[in-house]
């Protein structure tokens, strides 16, 4: 009976590390393919839409529309640019003598910057953005200017990496499913005599379910902790050797309180995930074995 008992502690044991192992390795690919979802998001929002405004366009009119432009829901930031600023800017880039040419006349044009929100980075937006803040503006507006070449290429090019990468983490999530199904079928399987025994003596499906679904809850939370601990320490040994990693998170208040809640996000889906699959597949595992004829038990 002290055999038994030990067998079966080391099977719920190996039942446990394995499907911390696999929640582990799901854990690293979804905070990396997170990870470069957000680094692309950021390389679209810093994308900029000029707005060109005409030379008699008052700047009371202007600061108006930069306030209109910033309440849209998918405009991330709209700074004007007065002329000076512009010129400011551009000798900053060329040259202090850049202007020298012109006899000191700045023909530069005030204007708007605006960043879109990384969803609305695409050509078709664009363009319909663009529609939209010239309807109605033309008297004060001489053109809305952006790179259609580089929208397009920075739209097309993420869009093929989300593709790859979300198609790789299915396969990767749909393989740790069913390894996770199968450790936890192997476990049942080692039980399937006390299941036998229990509905010998009367025990209706539901009362021998019960404590076998209330283990698999607790094996999925524990592995689901136990992985969550093993993506820390990885975070810490990362951290360790590549501490550029660790101030781009800690640069800004903003950008470690997006990090908190991705991992926020990444941990609790983990121990979720645990305890679903675990839960569910000793569920219909227990399922094939309280209906199995005696004689198919060996």
């Amino acid at each position: 009976m002290a055999k038994s008992k030990s067998k079966l502690g080391r099977t719920g044991l190996s039942t446990v590390v394995g499907i911390s192992l696999l929640l582990f390795l799901l854990g690293v690919f979804a905070y990396i393919l997170t990870t470069l979802t957000a680094s692309a998001d950021a390389m679209k929002e810093q994308l900029v839409v000029d707005i060109l405004f005409r030379e008699e366009a008052r700047e009371v009119d202007i600061l108006k529309m930069e306030k209109e432009l910033a309440s849209m829901p998918h405009v991330l930031t709209a700074q004007y640019v007065s002329k000076d600023s512009a010129k400011a800017l551009m000798m900053e880039r060329l040259g202090h003598d850049s202007f020298d040419i012109l006899d000191g006349a700045n023909p530069l044009r005030p204007s708007i910057a605006v960043n879109l929100a990384s969803d609305y980075v695409n050509a078709d937006s664009a363009t319909s953005f663009q529609n939209t803040v010239l309807s109605g503006n033309e008297h004060v507006i001489e053109d809305v200017s952006y790179d259609t070449t580089q929208f397009i290429e920075l739209t097309n090019t993420f869009s093929w990496l989300r593709f790859i990468i979300f198609t790789i983490g299915g396969i990767l999530l749909f393989i740790a499913m069913a390894l996770i199904n199968n450790t936890i079928r192997l476990s049942v399987y080692s039980k399937r005599f006390t299941i036998k025994t229990m509905q010998l003596v009367g025990a209706k499906p539901s009362f021998i379910r019960r404590p076998f679904l209330l283990n698999a809850l607790g094996q999925g939370l524990l592995s689901g902790i136990i992985a969550v601990g093993l993506l820390v320490a990885f975070g810490y040994f990362f951290g360790q050797i590549s501490p550029g990693q660790i101030e781009r998170i800690t640069q800004s208040e903003v950008q470690l309180q997006k990090e908190f809640q991705i991992f926020a996000k990444l941990f609790g889906g983990i121990i979720l995930l645990g305890i679903f699959v675990s839960w569910v597949s000793t569920y219909f595992a227990l399922s094939k074995y309280i209906w199995i004829k005696t004689e198919k038990l060996y």
